[in-house]
């Protein structure tokens, strides 16, 4: 008995219960992302040959495949899968978290603003800086604990609390930390943060509600339909899309790091639209010649170099970028 779901609905749920994107199931079988999507959007169908290789990538039988046998099962594993994506975003940064930080910031700015027209006082040595940098590390080992947990994201946060106790006059002179005191204890936590994860390769944190796998814990990006979804902190990372893949748009979340979207060789669509939300990182959109840019950014401490290129191309596309502390830049190749 043969099932009524097409084979392109079939290879796309299979995909995504493996979490893979259409580039990396192509890979595995020798073929096109072109040709993937192509496989779901029922454009077009497997060579014979690769079916018995395509159903090994996605761990079913070839019977399964072709839709002799039901797919119940992979169905509540993408709904899962779905599931575990989400929580993993959650755990990142939500949107409290952006506004406490936001908060945390503009309080530090408030008390500095009444100390310099003398409404308060603040001790001797105390500037903005020394209080600011210290946050922001402390404030960047959460972070990573949240995406990484291991001794060496744990010390990052202790540095930055420590360095702000100290600053502050809370922490006395005589404990002060040295040079000599602090490469040790780096290279100390560096190598067991390495021997942990050698030990513990499978290693999971526990969620409030279920697993969450971070074994990739700082770069996600889906896409149905050629729109992308990009997620990336703490790193940095180039996405190239492949040349004569159809791009519609994307929303771009980035933080703590740089993020390259290339789409020089993309077969860009006409009117689409790339929403970036950047906070204390960097954006770099890379697009031919032959393409203009309508470019809208509102950035407080940050940055927007988009220069609009050719206002008579064909194709037209729209950036939106929100940018905190940021930059988002347009470069033509």
């Amino acid at each position: 008995m043969e099932y009524k779901q097409t084979m392109g609905k079939r290879i796309s749920d299979l995909r995504k219960s493996k979490g893979m994107t259409q580039e990396q199931l192509a890979q595995q079988v020798g073929v096109t992302a072109q040709a993937v999507s192509k496989w779901e959007n029922d454009l077009s169908c497997p060579d014979i040959s690769i079916l018995p290789q395509l159903a090994e990538a996605l761990g079913v039988t070839t019977d399964e495949l072709l839709g002799r046998t039901p797919l119940q099962e992979v169905k509540s594993e993408t709904s899962e899968t779905k599931s575990k994506a989400h929580v993993s975003v959650k755990l990142r940064m939500s949107n409290v978290e952006k506004l406490a930080f936001a908060l945390l910031l503009m309080g530090i700015g408030v008390i500095f603003l009444l100390n310099a027209f003398h409404v308060i006082a603040l001790g001797e040595g105390i500037t903005f800086w020394s209080v600011l940098w210290p946050f922001l590390v402390a404030c960047m080992g959460i972070m990573a604990c949240k995406s990484d947990l291991s001794p060496f994201t744990v010390g990052l946060f202790l540095f930055g609390v420590y360095m702000l106790l100290f600053n502050l006059g809370i922490i006395p002179a005589q404990y002060k930390l040295t040079w000599a005191m602090a490469w040790p204890v780096v290279l100390i936590l560096v190598g067991l943060t390495i021997l942990l994860k050698f030990l513990f390769p499978n290693w999971k944190r526990q969620g409030s509600i279920i697993e969450v796998d971070k074994s990739d814990p700082v770069f996600e990006c889906t896409g149905e339909d050629g729109f992308l979804h990009i997620e990336s902190a703490f790193s940095s990372q180039t996405k190239k899309v492949e040349p004569g893949t159809l791009f519609t748009g994307a929303k771009v979340d980035a933080s703590f790091g740089s993020l390259v979207l290339d789409l020089a060789e993309a077969e860009i669509q006409n009117g689409a639209l790339i929403d970036a939300d950047i906070s204390f990182g960097s954006l770099t959109l890379r697009l031919p010649a032959s393409v203009g840019v309508r470019a809208e950014c509102d950035s407080s401490f940050g940055g927007c170099d988009c220069p609009p290129g050719d206002p008579n191309a064909p194709i037209q596309i729209s950036l939106k970028g929100d940018v905190s502390f940021g930059k988002i830049e347009v470069e033509y190749v």
